[in-house]
């Protein structure tokens, strides 16, 4: 049997990777536009074991990424690395780790590896489900495209397609449509909720060097609100996390990566100093620091995939990709 177009693409990755290419191009690219912030996001850590992993990456895959981005990157807190573009003389390419959402399973399995390297990250906490159990309605769509019998790829694949829908659709909508879709395919509801990230464990990583910003209160497209609305879920997430760390907040993570002039206005006017879109980019020192991009890892399963990744995106100064 041949190989398939997307043997030889990875192919071409692990070569581009293991051949030390990968490397000497990063190395390179700090001549070209410097100095650089790569922001790279994940959301879920699994352990080694699981056999569910969307949206997520193993413990064993996080490692490899974590050893990567330290040989290869200045490694930082978000507050340096958007410090860090100020240094007109600095030739370094930056990385900040970034969670989104606050599972405990970043607690679980990210945490210990990034004390076993002493990497700094920072986790984007929606806020209103700190030490509860909760299940977001993308995660009951993956289960129900699982049970439709496609492989998790594909089912994650699919999920993506439908979350592209329901994203711009109110809460309402969102309900009937994963209503129907249990219907349609003869699900009965089993959602497991998701254990999510309680004080003591918030603490705990607070002071281990991981940084806690805002990701809203309750995960919504905050341009389907009204003003009112969308600065109750911006300064209620701030001051949450603020009252039970006893930290000023500065920075902020778009719900989906959705925003428009009218939200990014409202983000300021909440009192944060710094948002991050999910535009597929390297920062550079021109851009508004209420614009970050990122890269998103969390579904990325080699280190090869991961260089390849980044090497594409780094004279990328556009792109936009929703991300949760």
């Amino acid at each position: 049997m041949g190989l398939k177009k997307t043997d030889f693409k990875d192919l071409a990755k692990d070569v581009f990777y293991y051949s030390g290419i990968a490397g000497l191009f990063l190395q390179v690219a700090k001549f070209y536009r410097h100095p650089a912030l790569l922001i790279l996001t994940y959301h879920r850590v699994y352990d080694s074991l699981a056999d569910y992993e969307y949206l997520g990456v193993s413990r064993d895959v996080f490692e490899s990424h974590i050893k990567f981005i330290k040989d290869n990157f200045k490694v930082v807190s978000m507050q340096e690395g958007i410090g860090a573009l100020c240094e007109i003389k600095s030739k370094e390419i930056y990385a900040a780790i970034n969670l989104d959402d606050g599972y405990m399973d970043n607690y679980i399995n990210a945490f210990p590896v990034l004390k076993k390297y002493n990497i700094p990250a920072t986790i984007f906490l929606t806020t209103d489900f700190i030490g509860k159990s909760h299940i977001f309605w993308w995660d009951r769509v993956f289960n129900i495209m699982s049970f439709v019998g496609s492989s998790r790829l594909e089912s994650g694949i699919e999920t993506d397609r439908i979350d592209k829908i329901l994203v711009n659709k109110n809460e309402d909508e969102i309900e009937g449509f994963i209503r129907d879709m249990e219907k349609r395919y003869g699900y009965k509801e089993n959602h497991v909720p998701c254990p999510m990230l309680g004080w003591a464990e918030i603490k705990e990583m607070s002071n281990s060097g991981i940084s806690f910003e805002a990701h809203t209160k309750t995960h919504k497209n905050l341009c389907l609100l009204k003003d009112r609305k969308v600065l109750e879920e911006l300064t209620g997430s701030k001051n949450a996390i603020e009252a039970g760390l006893g930290k000023e907040v500065f920075g902020f993570s778009y719900p989906f990566g959705i925003f428009d002039q009218r939200i990014k206005g409202l983000v300021k006017q909440a009192g944060f100093k710094y948002a991050r879109t999910s535009f597929k980019a390297f920062n550079y020192k021109e851009i508004d620091p209420f614009l970050l991009s990122c890269i998103g890892a969390g579904a990325v399963s080699k280190p090869s995939f991961l260089a390849a990744r980044l090497s594409s995106s780094l004279f990328n100064t556009g792109g936009r990709q929703h991300g949760y």
